[in-house]
């Protein structure tokens, strides 16, 4: 058995578990066919620091009032699954794909196709749906 060292966390090379999920409906048209082509997009596990980010960004503790005077990001609460998406769709080398500045286009897309991501992204970053919920996440 060997014993883990500090150094050979710093010297390993991270892998990120990763999984494919079909987002069709924002697939090409083909223009033969006129049908939409299979089209994919894969998503990633997050790193500590972007868990805790997406975490803490615009939450409310469930053990308080919820006071908009107290500065809470109302904006970033109800729109926790497109933040989601943003933080975890990736290409197949896992590199981001989505800006922050994306947030209001992903909320005007169908929400079948958000929530199939946002049920992987959840999978994989070991998550529960109920983290997602912006009721829950205000409520006193």
């Amino acid at each position: 058995m060997t014993l883990l060292t500090r150094e050979a966390v710093i010297n390993s090379k991270p892998t990120f578990e990763m999984v494919e999920v079909d987002v069709t409906e924002w697939g090409a048209i083909d223009p033969e066919t006129g049908e939409r082509q299979k089209t994919t997009v894969f998503v990633r596990e997050m790193t500590a620091r972007e868990l805790t980010k997406f975490q803490t960004t615009g939450v409310v503790s469930k053990n308080r009032k919820f006071k908009p005077e107290e500065g809470i990001d109302v904006e970033a609460i109800s729109n926790m699954r497109e933040r989601l998406v943003i933080a975890t769709c990736c290409d197949a080398d896992g590199n981001l794909i989505f800006k922050p500045e994306d947030i209001n286009m992903l909320g005007e897309k169908p929400v079948a196709v958000l929530e199939r991501i946002v049920d992987a992204a959840l999978k994989i970053n070991n998550l529960k749906k109920s983290d997602l919920d912006e009721e829950e996440t205000v409520k006193n």
